[in-house]
């Protein structure tokens, strides 16, 4: 019904724009305006600069811009920000060098509003896609205070847009059509609408996408052309109530379905799929990924403090399949190579109730508690085929997480400059696994994480911040039989400031950080010889410690009300400082090795030009190049030499518009040199996406 609803808006709507007078083109809003920034990111309402923690911003108009769509398209426009990417839905973020690929959680959790899409086992999340958003906010660091367990490197929170209560039926409808080189077209429709329901104070915004197509990789010894195609679609549905000026409440529900004939985006040089020695990969099924979620959120106004309650369910079941092919670079000069078929099953309910000052006395504070309770159940059945020989093998591991945690952070401002603040979670995580055999592995692990900070004006626009924060993440299972390996804990030192000068046209975020990062599981292949030293065993190992230093900022100038241009950059330098080993054990890395998955430099370029293509059409032109250093991964059992290296990758891309009236058109090219990089160092195993090729589109929109 959206669909329809929409088409017929979009086509019974062109005949007029010839009819009609031509309207009086919207002034540029003044720099001060422009400039502003208004975040949620410690869970209240303020302005950017004056958090006190490293982050990025991005409106819904500029991930449009940069052709962001996915997590995987952000990593290139926040530095510092990167991923082990296999597929769509398929991956697990890292940011500032906080970064392995093991572990029971994941690194940087991931909210959309007030529903946590991060669920157990560090790789699930919810493939959120860039539907109606109205911003994005990157939270750099340890976040645990406020966001709990799967913070310990940052957060990433996608804000969708709110059904307005003061407008009528209001919405958009776009169109996309795309084609890639050497590849599919990608043909997209999206669009949201808001109805209102009681005037004034109940209003429902409906938002969805349909997509097919997109693929470039092909697999000629099976006859499949554009095998990562992508047919997916993505509802989502948000009701805001607010019946007076002391009680709202937003119910948000959604469903996500994708298939893929591959789902994986590894790929050689030539974009084809990895050629195996065996005969048995034709038999490998397609990917089926499907989510569900539901929120609850009411607030109420107790004069003193405002009263949140957020309750979230989240289902996620994916079919998938993970190959592996042993390249000169492993070391291996025999037939060493698998698939993995995956049946993977994972459900998470929480619970947060918490209360934040309201007005702007000199005390601000927000208090609570959270409950999660998550489950995943994955079932593997694979074959090796070893050195001419054929193993099949069967894989599982259904584990639990029930835990609850008590927050707090509390401000105080002691002049009309100064303020010093404190915030701490107490943290408390019952895990549990269960493999093949029916063998129960437990533990619970605790942590009390404190945070500390400051920031003082040195006028109204601009600030000096300092934050000291602990992070944590819980301890996990190997196989039964084999020993757990602990929590891993960094604790991160930042000092920064943020402002805005030369009357409000330049706005800019700099930062230095420090962090110590104990008992770090590397890319986890840990060699452990029995006492007949006649067997090795491969487990996930706590291996030492790890210190990572950095810098980072961004900058945004308005040249002119209708001219901007924009700046970020990170430069991130880690190394593992200390190896713990026992008697008769080595490990796979040693001192002085970097981060894995951490480019030492990366930076993003952007500029935007708005001007008139006539009396009554509104346009604008965007350009925008982002560069990123090779990244490496780390690991002496599987690779030779033990440290392997992505490619640099630098992107550029374009788009231009026009608008009249309530349509819109715009052109847009990306990745216009057409670069062809590998993005992740296990190529070697032939594990490796490469930036997607050129793609040329054309988006019409039209608003009602």
């Amino acid at each position: 019904m959206l669909w329809g609803a929409s088409l017929i808006a979009l086509i019974s709507g062109l005949p007029a724009y010839a009819q009609e007078a031509a309207p009086v083109l919207a002034q540029p809003a003044a720099a001060d305006e422009t400039t502003e920034v208004i975040v949620t990111a410690q869970k209240r309402r303020q302005r950017a600069i004056d958090v006190p923690i490293g982050m990025n911003v991005l409106s819904g108009e500029a991930l449009e811009k940069r052709a962001i769509d996915t997590v995987n398209d952000l990593q290139f426009s926040i530095p510092g920000l990167t991923l082990r990417y296999d597929g769509p839905g398929s991956s697990q973020i890292f940011m500032r060098g906080v970064s392995n690929i093991r572990g029971s959680d994941a690194q940087v959790s991931i909210y959309m509003d007030d529903l946590p899409v991060t669920m157990t086992g560090g790789y699930r999340q919810l493939d959120l896609r860039m539907l109606d958003i109205e911003r994005i906010e990157v939270l750099k660091g340890p976040q645990g205070t406020l966001y709990g367990q799967g913070a310990m490197a940052g957060t990433i929170r996608y804000v969708t847009k709110t059904p307005s209560l003061t407008g009528g039926f209001t919405g958009e409808v776009k169109a996309d059509y795309s084609v890639i080189k050497d590849g599919d077209s990608n043909p997209k429709l999206s669009g949201a609408v808001t109805v209102p329901l009681i005037k004034g104070k109940m209003a429902l915004r409906l938002a969805g996408q349909i997509e097919e197509g997109g693929g470039w990789i092909d697999q000629p010894g099976l006859g499949i052309e554009d095998g990562n195609n992508q047919d997916l679609y993505n509802l989502r549905a948000k009701l805001y109530y607010k019946p007076n000026d002391v009680f709202d409440l937003t119910a948000t529900a959604g469903i996500y379905e994708m298939e893929s004939e591959f789902g994986l985006a590894y790929e050689n040089e030539d974009r084809t799929r990895p050629t195996p020695l065996s005969d048995d990969y034709d038999l490998l099924p397609p990917r089926h990924d499907h989510a569900w979620f539901y929120n609850l959120t009411a607030n109420y106004d107790l004069g003193f403090g405002r009263l949140t309650s957020s309750t979230s369910y989240s289902r996620l079941n994916r079919d998938y399949t993970l190959t592996y092919i042993a390249g000169p670079g492993t070391g291996f000069t025999f037939q060493n190579e698998g698939f993995d078929g995956n049946s993977d099953r994972a459900k998470q309910f929480t619970q947060e109730v918490r209360l934040s000052s309201s007005g702007e006395g000199p005390w601000q504070y927000t208090v609570g508690a959270f409950y999660r309770d998550a489950e995943g159940n994955l079932d593997d059945a694979g074959i090796s085929y070893y050195a001419g020989g054929t193993y099949p093998f069967t894989y599982r591991k259904y584990d639990t997480s029930e835990s609850i945690s008590l927050f707090g952070d509390m401000s105080y401002k002691f002049t009309d400059k100064l303020t010093v603040g404190a915030g701490v979670r107490t943290f408390r995580d019952k895990a549990t696994a269960v493999g093949l055999a029916g063998i129960v592995q437990s533990e619970t692990f605790k942590s009390t994480d404190p945070r500390v900070y400051f920031t003082y004006a040195l006028d109204k626009r601009l600030n000096v911040y300092g934050n000291i924060a602990k992070g944590f993440r819980s301890g996990g299972f190997n196989a039964a039989g084999l020993p757990d390996y602990d929590p891993e804990k960094i604790l991160n030192y930042e000092l920064g400031t943020k402002g805005q000068v030369a009357e409000g046209r330049v706005r800019f975020d700099l930062a230095a950080f420090f962090s110590q990062y104990d008992d770090a599981l590397r890319t986890g292949q840990f060699f452990n010889f029995d006492e007949n030293g006649g067997s090795v065993v491969s487990l996930t190992r706590n291996v030492g410690e790890m210190e990572i230093k950095g810098l980072e900022g961004s900058v945004d100038w308005w040249i002119s009300p209708d001219w901007s241009v924009s700046a970020t950059a990170a430069y991130t330098d880690s190394e593992v400082t200390k190896v713990n080993v026992g008697s008769g054990e080595s490990a796979g890395v040693e001192v002085g090795d970097p981060s894995d998955y951490t480019p030492k430099l990366s930076y993003s370029l952007a500029t935007d030009y708005e001007f008139n293509w006539s009396a009554n059409v509104e346009g604008f032109v965007h350009a925008d190049y982002s560069w990123r250093d090779k990244i490496s991964a780390t690991d002496g059992s599987v690779l030779v030499p033990r440290t392997q290296w992505s490619e640099s990758v630098g992107l550029l891309n374009a788009r231009v518009g026009a608008k009249w009236s309530s349509l819109a058109v715009e052109l847009y090219a990306n990745n216009i040199t057409d670069e062809n990089k590998t993005l992740d160092p296990y190529w070697v195993w032939q594990q490796s996406s490469r930036s997607k090729p050129r793609t040329i589109g054309i988006t019409l929109s039209h608003s009602f």
